[in-house]
């Protein structure tokens, strides 16, 4: 059986395409994500109203497919719900199902905290409506928020159309602003970005978080998993502590 030391489950807002790649680009043979494949196709609050209305279903599809955590991916979901609305939403669904079910913004937050950041700077691929709820749900969790950009993307597609190094350039550009920032947020797991976090570390000194980064994290954290993964960055070698 694949999957024999753990099924990821992950609820996609959309397609999910680009964390399955680098879900299989960081972790080794043994790992299976079931991925969940959603609705949002405009970055928008009537998709987003759409997705919400599916996820306790696709959630259930998941746990009969033999998941042992659930991410529910689409932080713009949550960020739309207000500040909390993700820690009810997975433990719900979690006493519902008997199997752990998160958030991916949970586990965001999670990892910046267990990186020690509290100053941030955010890069996005999102339109200044969609950071300006990540900005305030960021602060209501205890961050600071001394930058955030995004690149104005609507249709979610076009997200994984972005360049490579898009992540890269927008995060370097807007650190150099607030060089007094902890580290770096990089939200989005449909965007490119696990190439460039080790480059982008060494530059700064200091850590940087991406969504891809910490949906799988917190997902083996919550199924108490160690793996060594280098070459990722700081959080994903932190899971063989």
């Amino acid at each position: 059986m694949y999957g024999w030391r753990a099924r990821v489950g992950h609820v996609a807002p959309s397609r999910g395409d680009t964390l399955v790649y680098e879900f299989y680009r960081m972790l080794p043979a043994g790992f299976q994500l079931l991925n969940s494949t959603g609705t949002i196709r405009q970055l928008v609050d009537a998709d987003f109203e759409r997705q919400l209305e599916r996820i306790e279903e696709a959630a259930l599809d998941l746990v009969d497919n033999g998941c042992d955590v659930i991410i529910l991916g689409g932080s713009p979901l949550f960020t739309k719900l207000g500040h909390g609305s993700d820690i009810e939403m997975g433990r719900r669904l979690t006493e519902k199902t008997g199997v752990p079910i998160t958030a991916g913004i949970t586990g965001e937050v999670e990892a910046l905290k267990a990186m020690g950041l509290h100053r941030l700077v955010v890069a996005t691929p999102h339109e200044d409506d969609l950071n300006a709820r990540m900005k305030a749900f960021l602060e209501a969790s205890g961050f600071e928020v001394l930058q955030i950009e995004g690149y104005g993307v609507r249709k979610n597609s076009a997200i994984s159309d972005l360049p490579v190094h898009a992540s890269y350039k927008i995060a370097k550009r807007l650190y150099e602003k607030a060089p007094e920032a902890d580290g770096i947020f990089i939200p989005c797991p449909r965007w490119p970005t696990i190439e460039d976090v080790e480059l982008l570390e060494h530059e700064i000194g200091k850590p940087v978080v991406t969504s891809c980064q910490a949906y799988i994290w917190y997902a083996l954290k919550l199924i108490r998993i160690r793996e060594a993964v280098a070459g990722y960055g700081r959080l994903m070698g932190s899971l063989a502590a």
